[in-house]
């Protein structure tokens, strides 16, 4: 089964971890993808406990969701 990564943020079409981790993945003959995902600041908690229960692997936070601290998981 495909291993699912990603990363949040709002905005976050500019975002290159996408295309890097993808090109490490593959270099690496990794069966894993690494989406980005555009999130709100003010639903940053419920999209971390979706991907929990998606079971993907890894989930990073950006600016400007990171600076807020004031979500609960």
């Amino acid at each position: 089964m495909k291993k699912v990564f990603g990363v949040i943020g709002d905005p976050i079409e500019h975002s290159l971890s996408p295309v890097m981790h993808n090109a490490a993945f593959s270099a690496l003959n990794m069966d894993a993808i690494y989406l980005a995902f555009r999130v709100s600041p003010k639903n940053v908690g419920d999209a971390i406990k979706g991907a929990k229960s998606l079971g993907f692997v890894g989930l990073n936070v950006t600016i400007p969701l990171k600076e807020r601290g004031d979500f609960i998981c």
